[in-house]
């Protein structure tokens, strides 16, 4: 990952193939400790054999995920607060947690203003 260092986005995908084949991913520190624990992040028809097209990134604690475009976040989570998308620590209804995901992408958007967020298409 560019940018915090120690802290790694791992990404999984079932083996099962359906019409749509759902990715989960991760985040853990050097030691291997999750940090937010494995979930969904989107379904897709295609089978990923590499993981070349994902980037992940970080700008102060806030730690994203892209895909394809670099400038579209598909995740993104807070190491300082919890908050994130589509994972959080917070025991949020799903409006916050939107409400806060947008929060932490406009942050991200003053470093970077190219970038958005993919659930807001």
């Amino acid at each position: 990952m560019s940018g915090i260092e120690n802290t790694f986005v791992n990404i999984y995908q079932k083996d099962e193939f359906d019409f749509v084949t759902p990715l989960y991913y991760e985040i853990l520190d050097s030691d291997e400790n999750l940090i937010l624990e494995k979930h969904h992040l989107i379904g897709t028809n295609d089978h990923i054999t590499d993981l070349e097209n994902f980037k992940a990134k970080s700008y102060d604690s806030i730690v994203y995920l892209t895909w394809g475009k670099e400038s579209e976040i598909y995740a993104v989570y807070d190491l300082k607060s919890g908050k994130g998308y589509p994972k959080s620590k917070l025991n949020e209804n799903w409006k916050t947690e939107i409400e806060n995901a947008n929060d932490l992408v406009n942050r991200l958007k003053e470093m970077n203003p190219i970038l958005n967020a993919n659930w807001n298409k």
